[in-house]
């Protein structure tokens, strides 16, 4: 048997290969969009694939499901335990491509491997685990693998409040209460069931994942708060419940895009490196937005209009993905090396292929930035400047970190706004008045400045975040 995870760190994500040595045939499990790199991956594995499975409808990431049907002949199976997916009559099959629904104890075959469909609702009504005998346990309480998708992660469960994205989603009380009955089918397998999560640490789809690549049934009966809970109702809904975020609001925009099946491409395009003179004419258009991925200290040296600062690290593709309007067309700022990569965690989070515009190089823009075009700076500001603005009542104060962060100490007066949340809700703030940003390193805290500075507040970034404001004696409030 060939088992290999294929992981996204920008998006904590993973699918997996799947294969069967003795036949060479092999499906992908929870494909992302862009599908060549997992034919590229079964070639160099020296599998075929002929079938793709998906656990469930993802909120987080652009699926790869239509693009297997629509140019390769395989086998996709699907959910039948929730709504029939727009896609589903809509979308045109390539020769000897086929969509098979599957219901709670389903069996599908890939060559000489066996998978059995699990209905696990409580993250999505209609989530899927797929349960696998590993080579020599197909007697009853043999060894099994569970690819849970987003059930069932490394010291977490799939948070239930995401499920009201989708169409005919459950309450939430509704939601609670199918994954604590979802937990408890898992109560008769053995302790060595090993557990092949769809997210890893990182994931807003889940909120305490430990950063590990898989468990076992019985690690999670010692270490998940949540299954440990479940045998107690009123511990169970708390547990799963407290101190869950809101969700990213791009979520509700992918939940859209892969019920509609409206991305099914082969490869991602090649982006084109756009002149000096094309980028800067861009530049002072609003419906470009310009993706800014160079060092804060440069993207603050010459700040261009209409620009988001957004290094490529890990959390870029959250960043831009919640940042972005949905029509925007996107020019990038990045090393000619790094755009294909760039490209890829773009689509993974809803940008439309044919809106991305071009690219231009970080050295091309310093020179420029001179006057060649306008320019605009954000102020990155000290501790001690960013006390006396407060104090003088003179800034409106913005912490973008997380709730747990927020209260464990804050500014005086702050609004509490989640950074990855601050398109949503910048409408709360008075465009009247500068508004000073932080969090704990600075680094969240200037992205949510240069999203503001965008949108035409005059925005401050508190250098170092807040721990050396609070360290310094300056007032705080819990």
């Amino acid at each position: 048997m060939l088992v290999r995870r294929i992981y996204d760190a920008h998006l904590a994500q993973a699918s997996y290969l799947v294969g069967c040595r003795l036949t060479g045939e092999a499906i992908v499990i929870d494909p992302a969009c862009d599908i060549d790199r997992y034919v590229a991956l079964a070639a160099e594995e020296k599998v075929r694939i002929v079938a793709v499975a998906e656990t469930h409808v993802h909120a987080d990431f652009v699926s790869g499901i239509c693009g297997f049907i629509r140019h390769h002949p395989v086998r996709a199976y699907v959910s039948a335990e929730g709504p029939d997916p727009a896609w589903m009559t809509a979308a045109p099959l390539a020769a000897g491509a086929e969509v098979i629904r599957l219901h709670a104890g389903d069996r599908f075959r890939v060559g000489k491997l066996e998978f059995l469909a699990r209905h696990t609702p409580g993250h999505t009504r209609e989530s899927l685990t797929f349960e696998l005998p590993v080579k020599g346990a197909q007697a009853e309480h043999g060894t099994r693998l569970l690819f849970s998708g987003d059930f069932l992660f490394a010291g977490d469960v799939g948070r239930p409040d995401l499920g009201v994205f989708a169409t005919e989603g459950m309450s939430l009380r509704e939601s609670v209460d199918k994954l604590r009955a979802s937990l408890e089918q898992l109560d008769d397998m053995p302790a060595d069931t090993q557990v092949l999560p769809g997210h890893g640490a990182g994931s807003e789809c889940g909120k305490s994942i430990c950063n590990i690549p898989a468990t076992t049934l019985g690690i999670e009966r010692v270490i998940n708060r949540a299954v440990r809970s479940k045998a107690d109702e009123g511990r169970f809904h708390q547990t799963v419940l407290a101190g869950n975020t809101a969700p990213p609001p791009y979520f509700a925009r992918v939940k859209k895009l892969n019920e509609s099946g409206a991305r099914a491409m082969t490869e991602p395009p090649a982006a084109r490196q756009l002149s000096p003179a094309e980028f800067a004419e861009r530049c002072e258009r609003p419906e470009f937005t310009v993706i800014d991925t160079r060092p804060w200290n440069d993207y603050l040296d010459s700040r261009l209009p209409y620009s988001i600062s957004a290094p490529f690290e890990r959390s870029f593709g959250p960043t831009v993905a919640n940042y972005l309007e949905e029509d925007d067309r996107v020019v990038l700022i990045a090393d000619a090396a790094t755009v294909p990569d760039i490209v890829r965690v773009l689509l993974r989070v809803g940008v439309a292929p044919d809106a991305i515009e071009g690219f231009i190089e970080p050295r091309a823009v310093s020179a420029l930035a001179t006057g060649s075009f306008a320019t605009a700076g954000v102020d990155d500001i000290a501790p001690w400047r960013a006390q006396e603005l407060v104090e003088r009542g003179e800034v409106t104060v913005v912490d973008v970190r997380t709730c747990s962060e927020f209260a464990e100490g804050h500014l005086p007066g702050a609004h509490h706004i989640p950074y990855t949340h601050l398109r949503a809700r910048s409408g709360e703030l008075d465009r009247t008045r500068p508004v000073l940003c932080y969090c704990r390193s600075g680094n969240r805290s200037a992205r949510a400045a240069a999203f503001l500075a965008r949108s035409g507040f005059t925005a401050f970034n508190m250098r170092g975040g807040y721990w050396p404001y609070a360290g310094r004696g300056f007032r705080v409030e819990l």
